[in-house]
């Protein structure tokens, strides 16, 4: 869900909206197309492109998605999308850019033992799940603070550890702690 809501966004804010194509989403059996018009950013190659350097098309459509905690400037999604699908998700075209999601996708890397019952988790998510095991009573904000994400980002971290059994909330938002269940 995460590499689809980033392609996405993406696609918003890279796509020349002046060329009369909106950016798209294809639904198939297999797999989720998402296609957004205009290649790649001027100025901005292939290799720039998959370490997650961002050169927004629409800076104000940047602006407004990033006041609505949307996204940030980080340029993180483009390396999300490859650490989930590799970078044969992209193809990308002299006018067009189109991410490939695939369905029951299995990661060559992260197929474990039964037995181990790891769960893979990228270097940001990391660094969060760091920052809660050196103070479990960290709120969101400490964390915005000290990892230099937004709140909107910081929210999605914490959510998608959750959801992978990496972290667990006890107690309320005011007093509660987190607990580092894995790792």
């Amino acid at each position: 869900m995460a590499s689809f809501k980033e392609a996405w966004q993406n696609a918003c804010i890279h796509t020349k909206w002046d060329k009369g194509n909106p950016p798209a989403v294809y639904i198939f059996s297999d797999r989720i197309e998402i296609i957004s018009t205009g290649g790649l950013p001027v100025d901005l190659n292939k290799d720039e492109f998959y370490k997650g350097i961002s050169k927004p098309v629409n800076s104000k459509l940047q602006k407004i998605f990033g006041q609505l905690g949307y996204v940030e400037q980080t340029g993180h999604g483009i390396p999300l999308i490859i650490s989930n699908y590799g970078k044969q998700a992209f193809d990308i075209m002299e006018n067009f850019v189109n991410v490939t999601i695939p369905f029951n996708y299995i990661k060559p890397d992260s197929v474990s033992n039964e037995t181990e019952n790891t769960v893979s988790i990228n270097e940001i998510e990391q660094r969060i799940v760091d920052y809660i095991r050196h103070n479990s009573s960290i709120t969101i904000k400490e964390l915005v603070s000290a990892s230099g994400y937004s709140d909107g980002y910081i929210r999605k971290i914490l959510t998608s550890l959750k959801e992978k059994k990496i972290i667990e909330r006890q107690g309320g938002n005011r007093y509660g702690k987190w607990i580092v269940v894995k790792r």
